[in-house]
């Protein structure tokens, strides 16, 4: 169970989030929908590790603080892929560095295994979020937070993407957190949804198995 509580986010001396609780379980994707400008790729940030957070217990992986050291099983897959890169290094050598998957790993998110010998900047944002995408999905991942990491690419890719972390999902109990834009994506691949801002907080039942 990876459980937010109660919450606050301040930044610039503004406060983006406030009271926020939520709580994931193994295998369960949650949703959230917030205009633009409301936070979602801060909290995003604060949820992974990569902003420190003032009160640390407040986010806990089964009743534990996320490790302040070493693979934190809470990863991000930022709305820009390319933070998740060394510029100056090999798509490659980034992925290795945290796991080496198998070729049918790599087919499955659709990583040309090409791609992995040539630099950031030589690739396109949608064939770098797949392999940031593959680079979070580490076995020792418990929670991966999806920040609109489908959202450049094409409706076909978008559907595979979706159907294989929603596998890992259930294969693994792997928990998902997807910041959206796009309603009908949440909708369909969310077993819930908070609509930030909205005041309303809905639930849907899970994907059928041609629904995508």
């Amino acid at each position: 169970m990876f459980e937010v509580e109660d919450l606050a986010i301040e930044q610039g001396g503004r406060t983006l989030w406030q009271g926020l609780t939520l709580r994931i379980k193994a295998g369960e994707r949650l949703g959230l929908s917030a205009p633009s400008g409301f936070g979602k790729t801060t909290l995003g940030r604060v949820l992974a590790g990569w902003q420190p957070l003032a009160d640390p217990g407040r986010v806990r992986l089964d009743g534990e603080p996320l490790p302040a050291r070493g693979y934190n099983p809470v990863q991000l897959v930022p709305q820009h892929p390319e933070l998740c890169f060394n510029p100056r290094r090999s798509t490659g050598q980034s992925l290795w560095d945290v796991w080496q998957p198998d070729e049918t790993m790599l087919a499955r998110f659709l990583v040309n295994p090409e791609w992995l010998s040539r630099k950031p900047g030589q690739l396109s944002g949608g064939e770098l979020a797949r392999i940031a995408l593959l680079r979070a999905l580490d076995p020792r991942t418990r929670v991966l937070i999806a920040d609109e990491v489908t959202a450049q690419l094409d409706p076909r890719i978008q559907r595979q993407l979706w159907q294989e972390l929603i596998r890992e999902c259930e294969t693994r109990g792997l928990g998902i957190l997807v910041f959206s834009h796009q309603q009908a994506l949440l909708r369909q691949v969310c077993h819930r949804v908070i609509f930030h801002g909205e005041g309303r907080d809905e639930a849907f039942n899970m994907l059928s198995d041609d629904a995508a």
